[in-house]
């Protein structure tokens, strides 16, 4: 396989054996990027979307054309602990595609890596300077680099600095093997633009088709690639990093993406790169990105999924609206953004049972659940990503509130006499769990909101 990339007026463009795959940024966003923080990314972004292409194709290994990346074996490390994962979901043998990966071989042009240095990091200063603030006591907002899916995570994020104060820039990365989100997001966008008044762009990225292996007819399907996908994107924020001087780029992680199984023995991570730990391999990469003037933090980290979702929908219901977390696959349903037929499409609807929110008022057309197969993740054998955990709790919540269904009546016959009790939980579920990966400067606030949110939450799960 030989690779190769190229940098463009507006971005960059990765090579797979002479096929062309376009990263497109906003031309005004690339052409205020440092020209060695753009040879930075070609290196480390090239390699960093097409490492695993090898495993994909069956390849024993890639020639680059270009020098040796400068955070190789931060992409080395986050594929290798993603790849148990890919195994189940697959169905291949245990540590079949580890084995298969550890003997991979690249081969790259001879020449120093490309790294960022001291006049990229005066980019922040003199973009002080020019606005008449001094670097030390500047009182501008802080800027926030989030990007944006429109998923729960990224709307509460958003939400939240409207509320802290910090001026957030909203960066929709599409991705093209969801086929039916770009043309409802960006309309979304738009109104969010008009609305909020905040910069938002969106980035066209063709590397996005090497996932499920789309960008290559004939190939099975496989969910190797997908555990990369956060690291990759931190670093195609960089350019906006430099565009608007950000102090930070937010991730909505939560804390069940720490959550593992054991296999053989072995830990399998079933969101790898939202871990806590991974988080802080992201902010390294960005600390070296950007000269240690930017920092990668998670907004969420003490709070679970389903408590991120009654937030946004509780405090936020303005944004709440506009969520959308379907895999858009399939076509979406009635002009609206949810398809009614995949895992995360059951997953919201169950939360907001749950959660004693309407569905219908965040988008659904559809009873879910009323509709077969849409649990086979949870209540059968088929595979899926996210906590079962959090699944375990919002049927309960269901069955508590009344909710009427023959997946509730199956809850009950498969699940409930494993379970602990009803008690434990509310109390679980109504905690702020460890972290380690907040923005310093407003934990403090963002601990009294999360604590106003769980008490809340705790109120109508009586």
């Amino acid at each position: 396989m030989h690779i190769d990339a190229k940098i463009e007026n507006d971005g960059l463009v990765v090579f797979v054996n002479k096929k062309p795959f376009e990263i497109a940024y906003p031309s005004e966003i690339w052409k205020k990027t440092p020209l060695k923080v753009r040879q930075t990314l070609l290196e480390n972004i090239t390699f960093a979307t097409t490492h695993y292409l090898p495993l994909v194709l069956g390849d024993k290994k890639a020639v680059y054309e270009m020098k040796f990346p400068l955070l190789e074996s931060y992409f080395f490390r986050n594929q290798m602990c993603d790849l148990l994962d890919c195994e189940n979901a697959d169905g291949k043998p245990h540590l079949s595609y580890i084995r298969r990966f550890y003997n991979l071989d690249f081969e790259f042009k001879n020449g120093t890596s490309t790294a960022p240095d001291f006049e990229c990091g005066k980019v922040w200063e003199e973009g002080l300077q020019a606005q008449g603030l001094r670097l030390q006591n500047a009182s501008h907002s802080e800027v926030a680099v989030i990007p944006f899916t429109f998923g729960k995570e990224s709307l509460a994020t958003f939400a939240l600095c409207l509320e802290l104060g910090i001026k957030p820039v909203l960066v929709y990365c599409e991705e093209p093997v969801q086929p039916y989100e770009a043309e409802y997001k960006l309309k979304e966008l738009e109104k969010i633009r008009k609305k909020y008044n905040v910069p938002i762009y969106h980035i066209k990225n063709g590397t996005g088709l090497f996932r499920y292996g789309k960008a290559f007819p004939g190939v099975k399907q496989t969910e190797i690639g997908w555990g990369t996908q956060t690291t990759i994107l931190t670093m195609m924020m960089i350019p906006f990093v430099y565009a608007h001087k950000a102090k930070y780029i937010f991730f909505g992680s939560e804390y069940s993406n720490n959550e593992y199984h054991v296999n053989n023995g072995w830990k399998v991570f079933h969101s790898y790169d939202q871990t806590s730990f991974w988080t802080n391999q992201q902010d390294s990469i960005v600390q070296i990105l950007t000269v240690d003037q930017c920092r990668v933090r998670a907004t969420f980290e003490p709070l679970d999924e389903i408590n991120i979702f009654y937030m946004l929908h509780h405090r936020y219901p303005d944004l709440g609206k506009y969520q959308f977390s379907c895999f858009a696959e399939e076509p979406l349903v009635g002009g609206g953004q949810w398809c009614h037929n995949c895992y995360k499409c059951s997953r919201m609807f169950i939360f907001a049972r749950a959660c004693g929110i309407d569905p219908y008022s965040i988008g659904f057309k559809e009873d879910i659940l009323a509709k077969k197969g849409m649990f086979d993740h949870y209540l059968g054998k088929k595979y899926a990503t996210g906590s079962a955990h959090e699944l375990d709790f919002a049927f309960y919540s269901a069955m508590q509130k009344g909710v009427k269904s023959p997946y509730i009546e199956e809850f009950k016959k498969k699940k409930l006499g494993k379970m602990k009790p009803w008690k434990w939980y509310v109390d679980h579920f109504t905690s702020i769990k460890p972290y380690c990966n907040l923005p310093e400067k407003y934990e403090k606030k963002l601990m009294e909101i999360y604590g106003e949110e769980l008490r809340e939450f705790r109120k109508i799960m009586k």
